[in-house]
């Protein structure tokens, strides 16, 4: 039940009981009840999560840009509290993350993010792109040539990880462990685990911790041309150079979203496109319309539904009072298909003149600093795959399925065929 300084009473129109984001029906589809949230629920308070559920464009617009509001150090807080025994595993891993990029507001975020964002320069991001193409082309010789494939296990699910790792200065031979520490990271922050896999997830997320302690560790010592040696040796504005611990934290974020979200984009457009089966044809007749579709793409299916934020005071959204110091769980993929915005949003139509108009990359100071690296992954990869693929299409009569998190979501196989006539 909720803790916090409420309302003493909730009509029916500011609480909802029967908002289970972690149930199957929801994780299979949540966008019939984005529809209903956003057509008569707006606002509401969740008792389930704990969390004020916020859903319209305009709302989720305005939580995300004012930060004096609604601070950003609840979004990468455990939705589930952890148990004692988890607790315990972190302590002992030795794991001591800090608030740097993600949950930490202005002043403080515009000093770690102003050097977080040499990671992704134009001209970093732009050298990237010769080496996405390399990639997708290795990928599709060797892994994509027998007619059907899980195309997440071929491709999305490794591709980003070395594309961001190039980026790091982290070795290829580390995509498995760092992928499983990711993992391990979405389910304690996102997820709804029991307390003996809790104690699991803790020990595999100070395992990943203890990572990137070593890679900034290393770096400080024998600086190379990468990200991380910038992160290491790159002072403020004060002339100071970031703590070793908060390096540590930067990469321990990079080295999840940095690849997560950019996986989840690959597996979504590649289902949209290949269900939509004429806008896939229009991609390989005109690749001029392939950056518009990604933005479709983040827009109808987004990597990212939900985000969350903490009142610092009291706040109305939508008519609905929400009072300080509570929690507010952002759903950015009921946003994304708010029709006061988008003209009948439940239609994936590549040619959306304002389908870049999106919340999956946030709004405000936290916009996402990867962003230009996703688009251009996305773009890469949908050039290649409608070129040397054309006649790709999903298996029929599969099932889809997702994480059982709260934030990411993006399916964890996507079973594709075609004719293999190269």
């Amino acid at each position: 039940m909720y803790d916090g300084p409420g309302p003493p009473a909730l009509d029916r129109h500011m609480s909802n009981t029967d908002f289970d984001p972690f149930g199957g029906s929801f994780l299979a589809d949540p966008y019939p009840q984005f529809a209903e949230h956003l057509k008569s629920r707006p606002v509401f308070y969740s008792s389930e999560l704990n969390y004020w559920v916020v859903s319209r464009y305009e709302d989720c617009r305005r939580v995300l840009r004012e930060h004096q509001t609604f601070s950003a150090s609840n979004a990468l807080a455990p939705i589930t509290p952890p148990c004692p025994m988890a607790l315990q595993a972190l302590g002992a891993g030795g794991f001591r993350s800090i608030p740097t990029i993600t949950n930490v507001d202005p002043p403080a975020h515009t000093r770690t993010r102003r050097i977080a964002h040499l990671a992704f320069t134009p001209r970093r991001v732009a050298a990237m792109e010769q080496r996405v193409r390399d990639l997708v082309r290795s990928f599709v010789d060797e892994r994509l040539h027998d007619g059907r494939a899980d195309i997440v296990a071929s491709l999305t699910w490794e591709l980003p990880a070395l594309v961001i790792f190039h980026i790091l200065g982290v070795p290829a031979s580390d995509v498995r462990s760092i992928k499983e520490g990711s993992a391990n990271r979405l389910a304690f922050m996102f997820g709804r685990a029991g307390e003996d896999q809790q104690v699991e997830i803790a020990t595999g997320m100070a395992t990943f911790w203890r990572y990137c302690e070593d890679l900034a560790k290393d770096r400080r010592a024998n600086p190379m041309d990468d990200f991380t040696s910038d992160l290491v040796h790159t002072p403020d504005e004060n002339g100071e150079p970031l703590s070793q611990q908060e390096v540590a934290t930067i990469l321990f974020g990079l080295l999840l979203a940095g690849h997560e979200t950019t996986t989840n984009i690959l597996g979504n457009g590649l289902r949209r496109l290949l269900e939509q089966r004429d806008s896939w044809d229009a991609l390989r007749a005109d690749r001029s319309l392939i950056p518009n579709a990604v933005e479709e793409i983040l827009r109808f299916d987004s990597s990212v539904i939900h985000w969350r934020r903490h009142t610092v005071e009291p706040a109305t959204l939508s008519g609905v009072d929400i009072p300080a110091d509570a929690d507010v769980l952002v759903s950015i993929g009921a946003a994304n298909h708010d029709p006061d915005v988008f003209v009948e949003p439940a239609v994936f139509d590549i040619r959306r003149a304002n389908a870049g108009d999106h919340l999956s990359f946030g709004y405000g100071p936290h916009f996402c600093l990867g962003a230009p690296l996703a688009r251009l992954e996305a773009r890469v990869v949908f050039e290649e795959l409608t070129a040397a693929l054309p006649s790709l299409r999903l298996v029929e009569d599969q099932q889809f399925e997702f994480m059982p998190i709260i934030g990411f979501r993006g399916p964890k196989s996507l079973l594709v065929e075609w004719d293999p006539t190269r």
